[in-house]
This record gives C-alpha cells, sequence and structure tokens, in this order.
C-alpha cells in the first residue's frame, strides 16, 4: 500500500513538469519556416554564476546567461535573413552602421516568451522571439532602414504585349489576389521578393508599394500548400485569388512567370490592384 501512494505522490509530483515540458514553444531557427509561422523562435540555457549564494540568485544568473545565448543565437538566425538576391542583414549592416544599430536593437528587444529554471538540474532556459510582419517585426524594423540603401532595379517595369489577342480570357469573377507555386524551384523567402515575367521585365516590385502595407504584410505572405494560400487571402476579403504556376526562380528569391501569366496578371490588377496591397502569397515545398 505505501509503495502505492509513493508511485502516486510521484506521478502528481511530475505533473507540473510534464505539463511545462508540453507548454515549451517549438524553436523555430530556420529562415523558410520563420517566414511560414510569421516568427523566430530561438531558445538559450544557461548556468548560474559559480559564486551565486542563495537559491534566487542562482535563478537569476541562470536565466540571464540562458538570456545572453538566446540573444547570440538570434543574432546568428537574424543576421542570415535574405534582404533580396544573394544579399542579407548581415551584408547590409556591414555596410551601414543605421542597419547594424537597428539589428542589434531588435536582438536586445526580441521577446522573451518563455522562461524557466530547473533548480534539481541547475540549469535555466529562455525562448525569444521575433516576429516577421508589423511594426515591431523584420519588417517593421528592418524595411524603413533598407529601403533607402537599394540600388535602382536595372530591369524596366513590365509592358503588357500589345496584341489584345496574346491576354487570357477573363473568369466571370474578376481576380483579387495571387497565389505563386514554387514547389517545384529553389526559392528562398527574403524581405523583397519579386515578380518577374520571362523576358526579365519587374511585374511586382514590394519596394513600390506603400510602406505601411510592406512593414505590415512584407512582399507577401508564405505557406506550403495552395489550400492554405487561398485560407490566408480568404481572411483579407479575397474571394477568387489567381493561382499562377511560376515557370523559374532568378537569384533564389525572384519568381518568373510565362508571358501569358504575365499578361493575365497585370490585367487583373489593373482592376483589382491586389498587388499595390501585397495580397500575394508565395506557396513553397
Amino acid at each position: 500500500m505505501k509503495k502505492v501512494i509513493f508511485v502516486i505522490a510521484c506521478l502528481f509530483l511530475a505533473l507540473p513538469a510534464i505539463a511545462k515540458a508540453e507548454q515549451l514553444p517549438k524553436e523555430v531557427t530556420n529562415i523558410t519556416q520563420a517566414f511560414i509561422q510569421g516568427k523566430l523562435v530561438v531558445k538559450g540555457e544557461g548556468l548560474p554564476k559559480k559564486d551565486a549564494a542563495t537559491s534566487g540568485e542562482k535563478e537569476l544568473t541562470a536565466k540571464r546567461a540562458a538570456t545572453a545565448v538566446a540573444q547570440r543565437n538570434v543574432a546568428e538566425v537574424l543576421n542570415g535573413v535574405i534582404v533580396t538576391g544573394q544579399t542579407t542583414v548581415k551584408d547590409m549592416a556591414l555596410e551601414s552602421d543605421q542597419i547594424r544599430s537597428t539589428v542589434e536593437g531588435m536582438i536586445k528587444g526580441a521577446q522573451v516568451i518563455y522562461e524557466a529554471y530547473d533548480s534539481l538540474r541547475g540549469i535555466a532556459v529562455v525562448y525569444l522571439a521575433i516576429q516577421v510582419d508589423g511594426a515591431d517585426g523584420l519588417n517593421g524594423q528592418l524595411l524603413p532602414q533598407i529601403l533607402p540603401t537599394l540600388p535602382p532595379p536595372t530591369a524596366p517595369a513590365y509592358t503588357p504585349p500589345a496584341a489584345a489577342a496574346t491576354l487570357p480570357v477573363e473568369p466571370a469573377q474578376p481576380y483579387d489576389a495571387l497565389i505563386l507555386d514554387i514547389k517545384e524551384h529553389p526559392f528562398k523567402p527574403a524581405l523583397i521578393n519579386r515578380i518577374l515575367a520571362q523576358n526579365g521585365e519587374i511585374l511586382y516590385d514590394p519596394t513600390k508599394i506603400a510602406q505601411n502595407i510592406l512593414v505590415e504584410r512584407g512582399a507577401g505572405d508564405y505557406t506550403n500548400d495552395v489550400g492554405k494560400a487561398k485560407a490566408i487571402l480568404s481572411e483579407r476579403g479575397s474571394k477568387n485569388p489567381m493561382v499562377v504556376k511560376v515557370v523559374g526562380v532568378v537569384k533564389f528569391t525572384d519568381v518568373q512567370v510565362s508571358g501569358d501569366d504575365a499578361a493575365g496578371i497585370f490585367s487583373a490588377n489593373q482592376k483589382a490592384n491586389f498587388l499595390e496591397g501585397a495580397k500575394v502569397v508565395f506557396v513553397l515545398k
């Protein structure tokens, strides 16, 4: 009987630890997944100071150490975020004191979403998060600093074909958003993802849209399923998104569409202005 009581007591004591384990955030350090899920989530672990005398001091110093490790890990992930083409945040920070200062501020200001201290093992764990969209996220903090430093595009803006016969037949219900299926190509989410026609002309350049929209939505949304893409756009009021399978990718971040699709996107956007609203979803592998 005593053995049964002891086992039950052990299970009861273990319940809080089990519950905490189930509540642990999931790390999101892969940049592609961060764009899909909308945030970076990074973990750090730390030990107490060796001369910490009290249990309170041990917990405090362990959490400080874990936070410092998490911040270093955030810096590593953040510096690898692609701006456009093959240029990363780290590349731009090396060239601009202002961008470097912004990055450092984001690292120090990363949100603590979970912290805990295991007194038995003497170790603390801290999870930090940075959103992708919004004023306090990657877009809101970095894009206002980065946009003025970007060189003007070398390619011209897209010009639709003169022959109306080349334009696709328009649907009964106008297209009001765009879904790009890129699952067959090595595409990478970036702060700036452009859409090009096959001749290289620029059909969609996020740097040209209103800054408040760019800060809030970035170049668009990212997911790994066309159905999920439609659901995302539905939440933004879209009833009939145009689904286009891309034909290629340039420098990993700029997608190319066929001549017919470029004409169709241009024509549909003339009526609904979905590109100006960044109502674009990139569907990845």
